[in-house]
């Protein structure tokens, strides 16, 4: 099977370039293209669709985004032009040449009033402009595509890009530095929003295992799921969890969500409840914890 991986330069997509390397290595029968967004800008309908007619996928991998969440308060039309139309036109596409679409989507769809994790059945209702982006290529995809897999995943982190693991590394790193100097001032760090930390290579493995099965299968239960780490914290916890046992220690306090109002509003809880994806595929949802205590073991 021909497998066309999209935004390969991103997160999710330099986490899904080092599991196909480790598939190519077991001989995995897959035979797989992975461009990033210097050399097919999604958003460019002409080469997007010369590019689909030319390699003909059976399966495509859309890690292609927009994620700058606040500035796509000021940038919509970039945002939606990534976000959306641009996944509505693969959608057609993928349709038209009979492909499997891997859409990728986020908690933000919700409005996180719920004190329990949502299901895929409970109304979406995005706060911000991102949120709103995704949204549309959720319902985009399924009015035109029919054979496609949405994960709804959340918090993304890993080694690669800009995230909270990697922000925090940094801002630790200064910390310490700046302690030298003076008495260093300690991490503020939110803790009224809740979600679920997802380790990005954690969700490229458990999918790609998923596409094995369509290799096999010539199908599988297509639609919506939820698919992020588990348990629920805060992002105040996701820190203290990032830097337990850091020597030397990291000061990080827990503040409200009102002193640091960003552009975009954020969903209090929008903690994803992945018994839906268990159910239909019988894969456990990735620990973040066992991620993060990996990476840990990686950068000693």
């Amino acid at each position: 099977m021909k497998l066309l991986l999209l935004g390969s330069n991103g997160q999710l997509g330099q986490a899904f370039l080092h599991q196909l390397l480790q598939l190519q290595q077991q001989r995995s029968q897959f035979q797989s293209l992975a461009l990033s967004r210097n050399q097919l800008d999604i958003t460019d309908s002409v080469a997007l669709a010369a590019q689909m007619a030319a390699y003909r996928p059976d399966i495509v991998l859309n890690c292609a985004a927009y994620t700058a969440v606040d500035k796509a308060e000021q940038q919509a039309d970039a945002c939606f032009a990534v976000n959306s139309s641009a996944v509505q036109q693969l959608a057609t596409l993928c349709q038209q040449h009979n492909s499997l679409l891997v859409q990728f989507s986020t908690d933000y769809v919700f409005a996180g009033t719920r004190a329990q994790p949502y299901t895929e059945q409970q109304a979406t209702a995005p706060l911000n402009v991102y949120g709103h982006s995704k949204h549309s290529a959720e319902q985009a995809i399924q009015a035109v595509c029919s054979k496609y897999l949405i994960f709804r995943s959340s918090w993304l982190f890993s080694e690669y890009g800009h995230n909270f693991y990697r922000t925090m590394l940094r801002l630790a790193q200064q910390q310490l530095a700046a302690a030298e100097q003076s008495p260093a001032q300690p991490l503020s760090v939110v803790n009224d929003q809740f979600g679920c930390p997802t380790y990005a290579g954690d969700l490229a493995a458990i999918v790609l295992q998923l596409l094995q099965r369509y290799q096999q299968q010539g199908s599988l239960a297509y639609g919506v799921y939820h698919l992020a780490g588990q348990p629920a914290i805060s992002w105040y916890q996701f820190a203290k969890a990032i830097f337990a046992n850091q020597q030397p220690a990291i000061t990080i306090v827990p503040v409200s969500s009102a002193n640091y109002a960003g552009a975009a509003t954020r969903p209090a809880n929008s903690a994803l409840d992945c018994t839906k994806f268990c159910d239909t595929f019988g894969i456990a949802p990735p620990q973040w914890q066992a991620a993060l205590q990996q990476l840990k073991q990686a950068t000693l």
